[in-house]
């Protein structure tokens, strides 16, 4: 794994923030890369993949909640 910059990484923690107009959520404590040179956080792929999962279910579970409407079709039961 290397930065744009070409700067050197160095393995550490760090934290994911994501908003939107229902809610708000923080992540923290998650293994990450940092670049010396210009301070760029990076995530390995199957760390970005499980934030992507994990802020994808919020969002829906969130927009069921809000409007009353089954994230799941009542025919896969």
């Amino acid at each position: 794994m290397e930065c744009d910059c070409g700067g050197i990484l160095i393995e550490g923690k760090s934290c994911y923030t994501m908003s939107n107009d229902n809610f708000f959520i923080v992540i923290e404590n998650i293994p990450a890369f940092q670049c010396t040179r210009c301070g760029k956080v990076l995530f390995k792929d199957e760390i970005v993949d499980r934030i992507k999962k994990l802020t994808h279910r919020i969002d829906r579970e969130t927009e069921e909640i809000i409007t009353g409407r089954s994230s799941i079709h009542s025919y896969d039961y």
